[in-house]
């Protein structure tokens, strides 16, 4: 029986021992199936006994670390910075974390014991796949590399002392956003995981207008002339200001002038004096008036070079220096002379003042057959408006014998201006240019009702000058419709300047005009 005993104690103490090895084997068992057998890499992470949130965060220190890498790509001397993360550098989804806690620990014995021993062989490592967004590398290219492009410049052309001065054209250079945006993408696909230098593929680039086509721009093309013999001088002086404003604009093909742009504003400071001009069918003092003549005569020009007319208007009433539809007025913003080269070439436009006469010549490459065709422009009356009766204004403070007529009558027209080309001396055309309609306006005359006695009194002598000859062809700078009540003001107080009234004003008038002139003449 005693033997028996210990031989029981004996297999009984077996049993506990076994049982507390075999819970402390799968205890260890356990706890490293939950963490990657030792010499496992991801990519360049070394995930040896990492769990699978350690090995996670490992990777995505080691991707972080790889958007964080610098992109220089240079422009000439210059440098735009960025990173690969602003390129849309990153990692593409995988599973490579959940096979490597796997290894050695999945499929049967055998599996699991090839597995050990490859790793006994050297260390096992699961690569990467990087991807990147073209988009955004092509927009960094076409947007902050391409701000260092630089814009080539045309070749210029003026007229001075009566000669052409060409200036030469300047190269520019630009970025060639596709082949740019492939030397990155190149580098990046040979990365070696240091910061990226990458030269900008640039060309030159050259300007549409060279000097070669700015010299064809060498033959007037159209011409005109009008007069002003009769004008007072702040209204001369206004001409001749106008002219200096638009003498030497250049339009290239394709370009649009406008008289607005150029002309105003119709200030002191830019050169302009008070004289007459057109408001709600009366003629009033203005800063700028008469600068519908250079509009006018420059219109003229543009009809005889043939160019295209984008937009012109009519006076309020009828003007002395043209025939009827041959004017073009310029009112504020809403009356404007504009026409465009609608040639190959550029044009100049040159304009002088000389002998109380303003010239414009459009200058450009003449590609017209003008030996076999002519262009003739007629005026057709359409109809006649007669002026109202006459507006008469009663002065009590002057005698009944004094009578001054403040403006002449205007009669009304309807009119049509027509091109007409000839061929060998035949008429072969025949188009409509323009409609114009002009208001008729009565004359405005003061008269005195002042009562006075039979004697002679030198003081009382008729007062007969009619003041309407300097201002009866102007129209206003500003506007020729109702001004608003500010308009008016200002109108009011800058009738205070004109220089028929004063001598000061009249004499620095006369010297601008000469300066001009001068400064004008071929």
């Amino acid at each position: 029986m005693g033997r028996k005993k210990i031989i029981l104690s004996a297999i009984l103490l077996l049993l506990i021992s076994f049982f507390y090895i075999s819970n402390s084997v799968h205890a260890s068992a356990e706890e490293k199936d939950n963490t990657i057998v030792k010499g496992v890499f991801i990519d360049e992470v070394d995930v040896s006994g990492m769990t699978r949130e350690q090995a996670k965060a490992a990777v995505s220190d080691f991707v972080d670390g790889l958007k964080n890498k610098g992109v220089a790509i240079m422009v000439g001397k210059e440098v735009v910075y960025t990173t690969m993360g602003d390129l849309g550098y990153q990692m593409e989804e995988n599973d490579n974390i959940d096979t490597a806690l796997a290894l050695g620990k999945s499929g049967n014995l055998i599996k699991r014991y090839k597995d050990m021993k490859d790793i006994e062989q050297g260390s096992i490592i699961y690569p990467i796949t990087f991807i990147y967004d073209e988009t955004k590398i092509k927009n960094i290219v076409s947007v902050d590399v391409s701000a260092y492009n630089i814009a080539p410049v045309d070749a210029t052309i003026t007229r001075k002392n009566g000669k052409f001065v060409y200036g030469d054209h300047v190269v520019g250079s630009k970025v060639d956003v596709d082949a740019t945006v492939k030397a990155v993408t190149d580098a990046i696909d040979l990365w070696n995981r240091q910061d990226i230098l990458v030269d900008a593929v640039v060309e030159d680039d050259l300007p549409v207008y060279t000097k070669d086509v700015v010299e064809q721009c060498n033959t007037v093309l159209g011409t005109y002339t009008t007069q002003y013999a009769d004008s007072a001088q702040g209204r001369a002086a206004n001409l001749a200001n106008g002219a200096r404003l638009i003498n030497n604009t250049v339009l290239y093909p394709g370009d649009e002038f406008s008289a607005y742009k150029i002309l105003t504003p119709f200030t002191e400071e830019n050169g302009y004096f008070v004289a007459g001009a057109y408001l709600q069918g009366k003629v009033i003092d203005s800063v700028g008036g008469g600068a519908c003549q250079v509009t006018t005569t420059l219109y003229n020009a543009v009809l005889q070079a043939e160019l295209e007319v984008v937009e012109r208007q009519p006076h309020s009433m009828t003007i002395s220096y043209v025939d009827l539809s041959r004017d073009a007025a310029i009112a504020g913003t809403y009356k404007d002379f504009k026409f465009k080269n609608n040639t190959d070439v550029p044009i100049l436009v040159e304009a002088t003042t000389k002998d109380r006469t303003i010239t414009f010549k459009l200058w450009g490459k003449e590609t017209r057959d003008t030996e076999k065709r002519k262009v003739k422009y007629e005026t057709k009356v359409l109809s006649e408006t007669p002026p109202p009766k006459e507006v008469i204004t009663k002065d009590p403070t002057q005698p009944e014998t004094y009578r001054k007529v403040t403006q002449s009558a205007h009669t009304g027209y309807k009119a049509e201006l027509y091109k007409v080309v000839y061929e060998n001396g035949v008429e072969v055309s025949r188009t409509l240019v323009n409609k114009s309609n002009y208001s008729a306006a009565p004359k405005y005359t003061i008269v005195g009702t002042k009562k006075v006695e039979d004697k002679k009194d030198d003081t009382d002598k008729t007062d007969k000058t009619d003041t309407s000859k300097d201002i009866k062809d102007e129209e206003p700078p500003v506007s020729d419709e109702p001004l608003d009540p500010a308009a008016a003001e200002t109108e009011s107080q800058s009738s205070t300047l004109n220089n028929r009234s004063n001598p000061e004003g009249q004499v620095q008038a006369d010297i601008w005009i000469d300066n001009l002139e001068q400064g004008f003449e071929d």
